[in-house]
């Protein structure tokens, strides 16, 4: 299951909106789904549930006890490999790292499901942590020559006889 964000209520039972930091996203959550007969109704059933694990200290200062399993980039494909023993995705099962998340209360308004816009998004109160930015990656370059000034890049790289 990926996402960008999700709700999470506060022991007040304030609405937060909770993400990961430096616009990580989307994320994904550990999550297990089945197709299966209904036995009364012979109807099949498509079901699903995200996996949850013990809170970490940033929902913990909320008052939240369990938090879904955000998984790494680097498990995402662990998690979902079909040849894989259970033994080594339950490793995969940890509260993910306070620090590089943050949240903020939003609008009570999200109780309501006809409340569906992106104003649901806005802050209604500061965030839980201070956030510190991340420089953006130095741009690279990736030609071999460097261009010249004169000849614009895209007819620098055409072979001789498109030239004319």
């Amino acid at each position: 299951m990926i996402a960008d964000a999700y709700y999470e209520w506060s022991y007040q039972n304030k609405p937060y909106l909770v993400y990961l930091q430096n616009k990580k996203r989307p994320f994904a959550f550990a999550g297990l789904y089945d197709q299966w007969k209904n036995p009364d109704t012979m109807e099949t059933v498509f079901s699903f549930t995200i996996i949850t694990t013990t809170a970490n200290p940033l929902l913990q200062s909320i008052g939240v006890k369990r938090m879904p399993v955000i998984l790494s980039r680097s498990e995402e494909m662990e998690w979902i490999r079909a040849s894989n023993h259970l033994s080594n995705v339950l490793g995969l099962l940890n509260p993910y790292p306070y620090d590089r998340m943050n949240a903020y209360p939003v609008s009570e308004k999200v109780n309501w499901k006809c409340n569906n816009d992106p104003s649901m998004l806005n802050p209604a109160g500061e965030k839980l942590l201070e956030e510190i930015k991340t420089a953006p990656l130095q741009q690279r370059r990736f030609h071999k020559e460097k261009p010249s000034p004169e000849i614009p890049w895209f007819q620098s790289r055409q072979k001789p006889e498109e030239t004319k």
